[in-house]
């Protein structure tokens, strides 16, 4: 029975030491997801594209800086390339960005350095 009550124990700890350390990584970076974007297809479909940015926590304040456009076109073989660009403003340092359509399983990402701008691709198909 001694036994068992130290295995428990072992278990409890190796669980709360993950759950720390994941709230503990959730300090690093403040990530936002933006209003999901919504393109149009040559064919007249809709497609909504989620994008989301995360940077350091402490230029969180800067996040709502950040400009998301989207384009599609025709990707020659039936389906849709849609152009994500990001703009991230010089008062961030650094984010993460990624784009994608959990609908058609594709997704994309890139790091950014402040005052540039990312331009991510998605290449949607036809069904």
């Amino acid at each position: 029975m001694k036994a068992r009550r130290v295995v428990v124990g072992a278990v409890m700890a190796g669980v709360m030491a993950i759950g720390g350390a994941s709230s503990a990584s959730a300090n690093i970076l403040w990530c936002i997801d933006d209003p999901p974007v919504q393109v149009q297809t040559a064919a007249g479909t809709n497609l909504t594209v989620g994008v989301s940015v995360a940077v350091p926590q402490g230029q969180a304040k800067y996040i709502n800086s950040v400009g998301v456009q989207a384009t599609t076109a025709p990707d020659g073989a039936g389906g849709t390339m849609i152009t994500v660009t990001v703009n991230v403003p010089s008062t961030i340092s650094v984010a993460q960005v990624t784009a994608g359509m959990k609908k058609y399983k594709v997704s994309t990402s890139a790091t950014v350095p402040g005052g540039t701008a990312a331009t991510l691709y998605l290449d949607v198909p036809t069904s």
